[in-house]
């Protein structure tokens, strides 16, 4: 029987280090230009409409100017890891194999069900319906799975109501003194994993814990309505952003489907012996059925240290069986050591420890098609990626920052003290916790370092007050009232 040999990509030296050096043509709508290269309006948006922490602090013209500050400083960070060598940090290397592989397999997604999605002029209209329905919500948050679950039991027993959770939920004065409550908000304005545990929610009803890019909620839908008529003028400023939502919707039942077939046909299944065996050494029971570990399990480097001394004469025995071929136990655990921690399988049962070996077999399989079709040429894939470097790289250089920050002692004894009510300094009222103030003060100092590079910055600033008037600033929904380091 053949072995299946998954690919893992060479080391890459970080693409945004070395762009040409001759300078670029300019494209018609650059924003702003960090010595040859130019970020254009179109990377802009996408940079501060995904930036959960944009406009806490500003709105209209400085809030788009501190944000555009933020990404030249993304750029001036490359530049300053040239000098220092970054490029051979074994952590960002990975980091960056990491990124590079999921953006591949975006790619072949694009590629393999792109060409299947069909966008009616009647899905839009009812998207528009839909999307522009407003819905009166409240919510918890937290960043701990275990806790929303529990807040959510709380809530169907009725041993506690929301204003109580949202008091312990909260550091904000705002929610935390409302009961967590958004207001009304268009579905539009929120996010979309917010809204998909919205999408079967009643007046009154009370949601699971629900996953969003920041943690988990615990979401009360309180009233909701529902256009009654379509403004043209509204529809056809919406009408680009309708599309990719339901390119995305589309998108994902087709890659469902596309998923199903491909592994069914493949039948991927765990060998018995050798999985008995792992899970006997990680949760200390061989019942398979029943059992469910105390605490949450999580395959991180010392388990997998531990298990391969433990089962060195299992390493090379077939761990999972396809129609064709097999993976071997070493095989599995060397893709496993790939996988940042907070992308690690985490279990409590046998099932779901199987489960997420399926979905490591799933991404493994498909990896390995996009690398049959050369997807890590793809332009896009090469985009997206030189984004993630600018901000591992930028995001390095500030915790290098936050690490040696010296706090000046009224400041610690400020965030110490319960009464907060009179700071040694204004400014300090903008923040929760003393952790936030150095992210803060740690992004500061390295934006006044950055600059003494010698690397010229320009900003159309006619382009960005063109930008701002086209935005609603009184529609934006915020989740959360107070700044969240990354």
């Amino acid at each position: 029987m053949k072995t299946f040999l998954f690919g893992i990509l060479s080391v890459f030296l970080l693409t945004g280090f070395f762009s040409s050096c001759h300078r670029q043509t300019p494209p018609e709508d650059w924003v702003a230009q960090v010595g040859n290269t130019y970020i254009t309006l179109d990377e802009f948006r996408t940079f501060y409409e995904t930036d959960p922490n944009f406009a806490l602090d500003s709105l209209g013209l400085p809030a788009l100017y501190g944000e555009l500050q933020t990404l030249i400083d993304q750029y001036l960070a490359v530049k300053q890891a040239q000098n220092d060598g970054l490029a051979n940090d074994p952590i960002l290397r990975k980091a960056i194999r990491w990124e590079r592989k999921q953006a591949m397999l975006r790619a072949l997604y694009r590629q393999i069900i792109g060409s299947q999605i069909q966008i009616t002029e009647e899905d839009l209209r009812r998207a528009y319906r839909q999307k522009n329905e407003m819905v009166h919500v409240r919510h918890l948050f937290t960043k701990d799975r275990a806790q929303a679950q529990r807040w959510f039991d709380q809530l169907k027993s009725k041993n506690a109501n929301f204003k109580e959770l949202a008091a312990k939920a909260f550091r904000d004065s705002i929610l935390k003194t409302n009961g967590g409550d958004l207001g009304w908000a268009k579905v539009a304005e929120l996010d979309q994993d917010f809204v998909r545990g919205l999408d079967t929610l009643r007046p009154g009803e009370i949601s699971r814990p629900v996953k969003t890019r920041w943690g988990y909620h615990i979401i009360q839908m309180i009233d909701a309505k529902v256009p009654a008529i379509v403004r043209e003028s509204d529809f056809a400023r919406q009408r680009p952003g309708l599309e990719r939502w339901l390119k995305q919707q589309k998108g994902l039942a087709l890659s469902r489907k596309y998923i199903a077939q491909t592994l069914g046909k493949l039948n991927p299944q765990p060998d018995a012996k050798v999985f008995m065996r792992l899970w006997y050494l990680v949760s200390g029971t061989q019942n398979l059925e029943q059992s469910r570990t105390q605490r949450t399990l999580a395959l991180d480097n010392a388990t997998i240290f531990r298990l391969e001394t433990e089962m060195n004469d299992w390493l090379d025995r077939p761990f999972i069986h396809f129609k064709g071929g097999h993976v071997t136990l070493r095989q599995f655990f060397s893709g496993m050591k790939e996988v940042p921690i907070s992308h690690r399988p985490e279990f409590r049962t046998a099932h779901q420890l199987s489960l997420q070996i399926a979905r490591w077999f799933r991404d493994e399989y498909l990896f390995k098609q996009a690398q049959d079709r050369g997807l890590q040429n793809d332009p896009q894939v090469q985009k997206e990626v030189a984004a993630f470097e600018r901000q591992e790289i930028y995001y390095y250089y500030v915790q290098q920052m936050v690490d040696t920050l010296s706090v000046p002692p009224a400041v610690k004894t400020y965030f110490q003290q319960k009464d907060r009510s009179a700071p040694p300094d204004r400014n300090l009222l903008k923040f929760n916790t003393l952790t936030e103030w150095k992210w803060s003060r740690a992004q500061r100092l390295l934006h006044l370092r950055l600059r003494t590079l010698p690397v010229p910055v320009h900003i159309r600033e006619e382009l960005l007050k063109k930008e701002n008037k086209q935005i609603d600033w009184r529609g934006r929904v915020r989740m959360f009232m107070v700044r969240k380091p990354s």
